[in-house]
């Protein structure tokens, strides 16, 4: 097939608005259901590795909190390191003709099918040997599984900017990204609530006889999300009109128009550098926005299913149908961001789902072991908050970057190394101090363990929320002071200039 012939230049105005029209128009239907299948092979790996990392190698596998305290740090570092160079280098290196973003997606894909189909299997060659020749294992293909994560993520967040520079569109493309996060969340506890029903152990407690469940899952995960980053790659192009178009606007300051919103295009725009961002104050909080926001939602996801098992002391079933729960909120959550947003505003919104948070986690607190039914409401809760304030943290962070694609990619890779750098050692550092599991034989058992999930699902999410929310009124008082409105127009050199000088 023939290459399509790149846009000619604008040679006037109204040429350009004409060209500008046309061009942000470009994302389709079609495209767009391409894209949303892009991210499910992570999303189900994710949900699969936060819910149920820890919980398999200490119940299943039998193994100390330490040990899967330090190959979940592992891996968060791998990721974290990854994930910038990632990046930087995806915004030079790539096939052109097929799109440096899609390249890198199918590199990442292929490594994360390679690397999870051995982490929730036994250990082949060294199920008798000792936990460090275990861990080596088992760290191997974590942190092969971590570099294949980022490549995915980042090559797909950063199409969005690509695809469309409307706001409307980009608030979409994150809703139905977080959605079907939120969706493939529901599809792994489903499928290990049945596979526990079906092919775990008969008894009432998580223990090694659950093995094949957890087996099983990984291989469904699998070949599902292999099906779906299929559809990704047939359907989704990154379209060469755009990139024709990004170098004339680099060439005219004229005003032009793009959708409702008239913003001026500066020569600057497309030199804007890696150096640029580390100067832009917006830049860093942004980024401890996103991170508190992560750390609300990881923290969470990892230990509901401990929380539920030895604070509450429910059966091994819990650990699918609360997170299950919790998933299906946070998927009306995502819905529900919409009209929130414009009714009243990103950033109201976003404060309201950080309460959200911050109610469930006095909720964890206070939950009784003599009646549990009632932590169905607060797995609730916070599965609609968490929605919130990730989409819009997303958005947020998408209206950052504006119209400079070019290093959007690095912007992304520096949101999520912060991101995975703080997850992974806090939750290392959790598991470092948690009392180990007492033995009966050698006197009575202390409750002190289970207690220390209560205070852990409930103090850290919601200090991480209001710390976001912090982040996020900074934000507002940047904004607000700086006279310059317009979402471009903010990432030039006298925002810049402004920001330095009005914060």
């Amino acid at each position: 097939m023939a290459p399509r012939e790149a846009l000619p230049a604008p040679s006037s105005p109204k040429q350009l608005r004409r060209t500008v029209s046309y061009a942000r128009k470009q994302i389709t239907a079609t495209q767009t259901f391409g894209y949303s299948a892009g991210h499910i092979l992570n999303d189900l790996c994710s949900a699969c590795w936060f819910t149920y990392l820890i919980i398999y190698l200490t119940e299943v596998k039998q193994q100390s909190e330490s040990f899967a305290g330090i190959l979940m740090l592992v891996g968060q570092v791998a990721d974290g390191l990854v994930t910038p160079l990632v990046g930087i280098t995806m915004d030079k290196f790539g096939i052109e003709r097929y799109g440096k973003r899609k390249t890198w997606h199918a590199l990442g894909t292929f490594t994360v099918i390679i690397s999870f189909a051995f982490m929730f299997h036994k250990c082949f060659g060294c199920e008798e040997s000792s936990s460090q020749i275990q861990q080596l294992y088992y760290g191997a293909f974590i942190v092969l599984f971590q570099i294949g994560w980022a490549s995915t993520q980042i090559s797909h967040l950063s199409l969005i900017p690509v695809l469309t520079v409307c706001k409307k569109k980009i608030v979409f493309l994150n809703s139905i990204r977080s959605g079907l996060t939120f969706v493939c969340g529901i599809v792994v506890y489903l499928l290990m609530g049945l596979l526990l029903h079906l092919a775990g152990s008969k008894v009432d407690a998580l223990g090694p006889g659950d093995e094949r469940a957890f087996s099983y899952l990984s291989m469904i995960v699998i070949g599902v999300g292999l099906l779906f980053s299929l559809v990704f790659h047939v359907l989704v192009s990154e379209s060469s009109e755009y990139v024709e178009l990004e170098k004339s606007q680099a060439l005219v300051g004229d005003q032009i128009e793009v959708g409702l919103t008239d913003v001026k295009i500066e020569t600057e725009q497309e030199q804007f550098t890696i150096k640029n961002w580390l100067e832009l104050k917006r830049f860093y909080l942004v980024g401890l926005m996103y991170m508190f926001t992560r750390i609300a939602i990881n923290v969470p996801q990892v230990y509901l299913p401990l929380y539920l098992i030895s604070t509450l002391s429910l059966n091994k079933e819990s650990i699918a149908y609360y997170p299950l729960v919790m998933l299906i909120c946070s998927v009306i959550g995502s819905f529900l961001t919409r009209p929130l947003t414009k009714l009243s505003g990103k950033r109201v919104a976003y404060i309201c789902g950080a309460t959200l948070v911050v109610g469930s986690s006095f909720w964890f607190y206070f939950q009784s072991k003599d009646d549990p039914n009632p932590t169905y409401g607060a797995t609730a809760c916070i599965g609609v908050g968490c929605s919130i304030m990730l989409i819009l943290s997303l958005s947020m962070t998408a209206d950052l970057i504006g119209g400079h694609t070019d290093t959007a990619a690095f912007v992304y890779g520096s949101m999520s190394l912060v991101d995975k750098l703080s997850s992974g050692i806090l939750i290392a550092l959790i598991q470092h101090f948690h009392p180990e599991k007492c033995n009966p034989d050698l006197g009575p058992c202390s409750s002190n363990g289970a207690e220390y999930y209560r205070y852990t699902m409930s103090v850290i999410p919601g200090t991480a929320a209001l710390l976001a929310a912090l982040s996020t009124l900074l934000l507002s008082f940047v904004v607000k002071r700086c006279p310059h409105t317009t979402r471009i127009q903010n990432q030039s050199d006298d925002t810049l200039k402004c920001e330095e000088k009005e914060i």
